[in-house]
């Protein structure tokens, strides 16, 4: 049986290095560890010191090596001393074969490894007695500048005596004649992907148990390290129960600080110096028995008291305990983590979830310090009170779907952390050493927890975990702008043995999950809708400009609900080849949304690329209402956009906006009109709206362009009704107190929800135009020359021959390359010589290569219809030679199959003036990043000289964006996303080989993406892998996905946006007024700031209004964050320079908001279609003692309203509450929460009433 962690822990106890050896590395650089593999062949012994033995005692005599690293410039050992297996002598030489493995990061000179020969005789009591025989030392880094591993194979002299001597400098060493050790020192860079699992500086074999590892046939798990799979889990309803209670529990604590503090820092006579609690911490890491894999988790707890009212104040943080009479229990109280823990863990029976509780105290700072005056007058400690173990994969039947319960332990014990810990001596003796029971989820009730626990165990302090689960989220596809989630998946569907479980299941477990805190923006998928009548007579009553024709003529229009026909030859024969494309932004519809007002959005703005002109953020636009119309709610009409001065005044004159783009022979390339004609008929243009106020995003819409074809026509237009979208995560709501913990779980999954922010009306069309027929391929011809001779008049005359002689063996190739498209050539080379001749291919551009595979070579001509002769393996490929080579015979001519396919992009994105900018003017040098220099490829003969050179210049060509995503991230840490794939063929085919040959390239060499190949039939997802960035930086790239074998051209080319920005986590309940300050520091110059939040009926910001921000400083903010729906949400704070439009700041916040205690509930029936609604009282009694003013608050104001929304009474005394509901034209029911709150907006009461509308 394997070991258990406990086992693994004991034996991985660590000599750490020197500090100074630490810091010495730090200064020097050497921060990434390195790993490496020392192999310890044989040793020999031929005058090896004899000791004086029996000759039964000669016989049994083995030998074995023991290694350590050692720091020569403070003489001190350190790591684990690592033992071989005892080896018997044969000849005078000990046959070891072993190899080791470790990676430190202290590479500097003093770092050496010490390898001692120990002769072990057995004793009559079965031990072994140990005599050392002589050690040699094994300097890892060289002296040299940089500290260079010492590669290669050693031969080591023994020396006489014991390492010990190392210790003595002034020893000499004296040296064993002829005995010496063969080793070699090599570099082992795969040990970086499992450093996570083995701390530095640790001499292991490959056959140590490291838990985290799968086990290798071979034995030697580190030759190739394979790590085992880790799934995501999820710790819910996690709390601690100190006893005998949790406030006797601090309260002794306190009063042994205290006392240690006065008897130690005795204060000024007559002072009284007291040490409080601040904070109560968990740390939670998963711990192999050598090392956490990652750091732990530090959560804040929350004292819960049992059978609280879930008032304002039962889970305010306090620094010290305060009992109220009103929240007296006869049940203990606990610590509670109101959120749930995120864990990765993987199947092995020693991994183990480490559990420390960590108090924050704070005490006061006498007058002897030297802090100055401005400084704060208490400072903070931290101290371990209690730890714990859990190793869920040790018994796994134990707790399948129950509630855990886990001793914590005290005192002096070894502990992952290496901190002492807090001990009484009643809790050290009823200590227990089971570190796991499973009482049953009656324990997890309040009310059962003491009956249920034994007499030994109420002594005792326990953790306790109501369920661990896995998060299965589904993510969003492309092929739909919404995709539920699915149920959670409880652990025993995962971890049982059976085979019950489908592969694809387990597989899926294993791949990177969507992170629950990165919303996504899905991709857009729109269609237009037919206006109403009104709103088009209102839209054509405000005089927009029409879209006419050369002649004056209007434009023929098309209806965006029909489909349009496309004759690629009709375009191309149109005798008006010059198209004048036109976008006229016309209105936006609101629509009610909840948390912002009925006028939102006031302004707006647009960001868009059409085809390969570079990107549009057009102007700021005013929504304008019409007074003369009357507003109905249920079809509100559309406002219309006017632009706004740079003054700040709206222009007066034509109103919405009109965008164009001529698309001419002089704007495009030769070869290029077919690629335009297929963008417009397949592509969709994705349009972001933005507000220019806060520059928060509005949501996102898509216009189809191929109403935009003329087919003949002179001129074509149509008008677009189109939704503007945004998602949505969403998670479940939970109460406030733990006194629900046996009924619900408190993950919340989360559910994509599609919002429709409003309504944008566009209209687009074409205007054919005449244009004059240029030349491109005699100017650009003619360019060339200018080129070339300009600079050759420079050279010498030797340089000018050698330019010249260079020229009349080159070859011209001009390519159209797009971003991920694969474009085939094959070049003719002849044997000029009258012998044979073997050319070798040279191409320093890994962009551009030889096509040596004789089905990829046969797969491009297919697909090219090119009609040369195929030769099987024509190529020969040697290790170590510049390129592929090829046998030529005398005078003979072969064609050489080259491939360009570039998949880098430079697209560097920033935020200026509020508008995403790109660093480059030229769209398409923009948004392909190829290289403007040729590529030469070389072909050279056996004497090195070239026999013919193929000059291939590369001009890019636009490509079509199929999907866009946005993104948002925390900022500074990976973002892990996952994109569903959409199926490719039809199902019923029966033929799904194309579906086995999917691949995926990024055009950011930073960004990790891959996708995974799983059972046919199941589907496939995209992972990313995203480095982070400081906020607000905004991240742009593409990913192409391949259906192909050989990725010839991507079937599908994805945009992506990531947004960083700073997270901000804030727990509260529905109904109340939770604070949340905010730090926003000052960049190089002065600024003028205002906040904006994404929701203004939920969050408010102090400072509301501009405030002026100094360079290199520090501003405050406040949140008042007033939540009115349960679970957990995501909600945007901007900071932006109004003057510049420029966002300084952005905060993510994630809300976990709870449901609050009812105090009473109340049902009410209403009558549908009555068009009068219904009165209703209840009443409420002041429960202080003192005259109180309160505030009545609902979370649907639309359907309920207040006789008076304050009232003020007496202490006692009891005030009745009218209420009036507003009728319904629809069966149905509605739950109404009626919040009582006091002028903080803390809740007193809450009441339920539930609205049954029926006939």
């Amino acid at each position: 049986m394997a070991d258990g962690w406990r086992e693994v822990f004991e034996r991985s106890r660590l000599v750490p290095p020197p500090s100074q050896t630490i810091r010495l590395a730090v200064e020097s650089h050497f921060t990434q560890s390195q790993g490496f593999q020392l192999s310890l062949s044989r040793l020999t012994t031929p005058h090896l010191p004899q000791v004086t033995e029996t000759s039964d005692g000669d016989q049994n005599v083995t030998y074995q090596l023991r290694v350590t690293l050692f720091d020569r410039k403070h003489q001190h050992f350190f790591g684990k001393t690592w033992k071989s297996r005892p080896q018997r002598m044969k000849n005078t030489k000990i046959s070891f074969n072993e190899v080791l493995y470790f990676h430190t990061s202290l590479q500097l000179p003093s770092t050496l490894v010490v390898l001692e020969l120990v002769s072990l005789t057995p004793r009559p009591d079965g031990a072994q007695h140990a005599l050392g025989r002589g050690f040699t030392v094994l300097e890892l880094f060289t002296n040299r500048t940089g500290s260079q591993p010492a590669e290669g194979d050693r031969r080591l002299n023994l020396h006489h005596g014991s390492p010990r001597s190392l210790l003595h400098p002034l020893l000499k060493d004296t040296t064993i004649d002829g005995a010496c050790l063969d080793c070699t020192l090599k570099k082992h860079p795969v040990l970086v992907s499992m450093m996570h699992l083995l701390p530095e500086n640790v001499l292991v074999s490959g056959d140590e148990n490291v838990p985290g590892l799968v086990a290798s046939p071979t034995g030697d798990a580190l030759l190739r390290p394979q790590l085992l799979k880790m799934l995501p889990f999820t710790l819910n309803r996690l709390t601690i129960s100190l006893q005998p209670s949790l406030e006797k529990f601090e309260s002794q604590l306190l009063q042994l600080i205290n006392a240690d503090c006065h008897n130690t820092q005795p204060g000024p006579e007559g002072t009284l110096r007291t040490v409080v609690i601040q904070e109560r911490r968990l740390h939670v890491g998963v711990h192999n028995g050598w090392c956490f894999l990652d750091k732990p988790q530090v959560v804040v707890l929350e004292p819960i008291a049992s059978g609280a009212r879930g008032r304002a104040d039962s889970a305010s943080k306090q620094s010290t305990l305060v009992k109220e009479s009103s929240l007296t229990s006869s049940l203990p109280q606990t610590l509670g983590l109101r959120s749930s823990l995120e864990l990765r863990l993987s199947n092995h029976p020693a991994l183990a979830i480490i559990f420390q509780l960590e108090f924050v105290f704070s005490a006061p700072i006498g007058r002897e310090t030297m802090l100055s005056a401005t400084s704060t007058s208490r400072a903070a400690f931290l101290q371990c009170v209690r730890w714990g173990i859990w190793c869920p994969f040790q018994e796994p039947a134990a707790w399948k779907g129950e509630e855990i319960q886990l001793v914590l332990q005290g005192g002096a014990k070894p502990n992952p952390h290496g901190v002492m810990v807090y001990s009484t001596e009643m809790s050290a003796k009823t200590q227990s050493p089971a570190p796991l029971s499973a009482p049953g989820t009656a324990q997890v009730t309040q009310q059962h927890r003491g009956a249920s626990l034994s007499k030994e165990k109420n002594f005792s302090d326990y953790l306790f975990i109501y369920q661990l689960i896995i998060s299965c989220m589904c993510h969003p596809t492309l092929v739909q702008a919404c995709s539920g989630v699915s149920n959670i998946a409880h652990l025993e569907m995962d971890l049982q043995r059976q085979g019950d479980v489908s592969p694809s299941a387990q597989d899926e477990g294993d791949q990177l999950q969507e992170l629950p805190f990165t919303p996504v923006h899905a991709p857009v998928i729109t269609s237009s809708s037919v206006s109403s009548r009104s709103s088009l007579a209102h839209l054509y009553s405000a005089g927009f400009p029409d879209i006419v024709d050369s002649s004056g003529q209007v434009a023929e229009v098309l209806d965006p609900t029909e489909p349009v026909p496309f004759d690629p030859q009709r375009e191309e024969t149109d005798p008006l080849q010059g198209n004048l494309l036109v976008l006229q932004f016309l209105a936006f519809t609101r629509i009610p949304t909840a948390g912002v007002g009925p006028d939102w959005p006031d302004n707006v703005y647009f960001t868009f690329q059409f085809y390969r002109f570079p990107p549009v953020t057009s102007q700021q636009l005013k929504l304008l209402t019409s007074d003369k119309v009357q507003q109905k709610a249920s079809d509100p009409l559309p406002c219309v956009l006017a632009s706004i001065n740079n003054d700040g005044a709206v222009n007066s004159g034509s109103p919405g906006l009109q965008v164009q783009f001529r698309v001419d022979e002089g704007f495009l390339r030769p070869g290029e009109k077919r690629w335009f004609l297929r963008y417009l008929a397949l592509h969709t243009l994705h349009i972001d709206i933005w507000d220019s106020d806060s520059l928060l995003l509005i949501g996102s819409t898509a216009i189809e362009l191929k109403y935009m074809l003329r087919q003949g026509k002179s001129a074509v237009q149509a008008l677009h009704e189109v939704e503007v979208l945004t998602t949505d995560y969403v998670g479940e709501d939970t109460l406030l107190t733990s006194a629900d913990l046996g009924h619900r779980s408190a993950f919340s999954p989360m559910t994509v929800h599609t919002i429709v922010r409003g309504r944008l009306h566009i209209r687009t069309g074409n205007i054919g135009k005449y244009c004059e027929t240029l030349d491109r391929t005699k100017e650009a011809r003619l360019a060339k020359e200018l080129r070339q001779i300009k600079p050759s008049e420079e050279l010498s005359k030797a340089e000018g021959i050698a330019n010249m002689l260079s020229q009349a063996i080159t070859t011209q190739h001009l390519l159209y390359a797009s971003l991920g498209s694969a474009e085939y050539m094959e070049f003719v080379l002849k044997n000029p010589f009258n012998v044979p001749q073997t050319v070798t291919v040279h191409c320093d551009d890994p962009e551009l290569s030889v096509i040596t595979n004789t089905e990829e070579w046969g797969y491009f001509k297919a697909l090219t219809k090119t009609p040369t002769l195929l030769e099987e393996n024509m190529f020969h490929l040697e290790e170590g030679a510049p390129g592929p080579r090829v046998y030529l015979r005398p005078k003979e001519s072969i064609h050489i199959p080259l491939k360009y396919q570039s998949f880098l992009c430079d697209h560097t994105m920033y935020w200026k003036h509020g508008k995403i900018t790109n660093e480059k003017s030229d769209g398409a040098r923009a948004l392909s990043g190829f290289k403007q220099t040729p590529i030469d490829v070389t072909f050279r003969a056996e004497d090195g000289k070239p026999v013919a050179i193929c000059q291939v210049n590369v001009e890019p060509t636009p490509h079509v964006v199929d999907q866009t995503f946005r993104l948002y991230h925390p900022e500074l840490c990976f973002l892990k996303k996952a994109i569903r794939l959409p199926p490719w063929h039809d199902p019923a085919v029966a033929d799904s080989d194309a579906r086995t040959h999917i691949s995926v390239r990024c055009s950011d060499p930073n960004i990790i993406c891959q996708t995974r190949m799983l059972v046919p039939g199941e589907p496939q997802d995209v992972y990313l892998k995203v480095p982070g960035s400081p906020s607000p930086h905004i991240k742009m790239f593409f990913v192409m996905v391949f259906t192909d074998k050989w990725m010839a051209a991507p079937s599908q080319i994805w945009q992506l946006y990531v947004h960083f920005l700073e997270r901000v986590d804030v727990s509260c309940v529905t109904g109340q007024r939770n604070c949340q300050s905010l730090v926003l520091r000052g960049k190089q110059a002065v600024r003028k700031v205002k906040c904006f939040s994404s929701h203004p009926q939920e969050i408010e910001v102090d400072p509301e209004g501009v405030f002026l921000l100094p360079p290199a400083a520090v501003q405050e903010l406040q949140l008042k964050v007033q939540p009115w729906r349960a679970g957990s949400r995501f909600l945007y704070v901007n900071a932006v320079d109004v003057e510049h439009r420029r966002l300084v700041t952005a905060w993510l916040l994630c809300l976990n908001v709870h449901r609050p205690v009812l105090s009473k509930a109340f049902e009410v029936c209403v009558p549908v279609g009555s068009g009068r609604g219904s009165s209703r009282k209840i009443t409420f009694t002041n429960p202080y003692t003192s005259r109180r003013k309160f505030l009545l608050r609902s979370d649907h104001p639309d359907l309920l309203q207040f006789k008076e929304d304050k009232f003020q009474i007496g202490g006692g005394e009891t005030y009745t509450i009218g209420l009036r509901f507003a009728p319904s034209q629809s069966p149905g029911s509605v739950e109404i929460l009626v919040y009582v709150n006091n002028l903080e907006e803390k809740t007193e009461e809450t009441f339920c009433v539930k609205v049954n509308y029926s006939n």
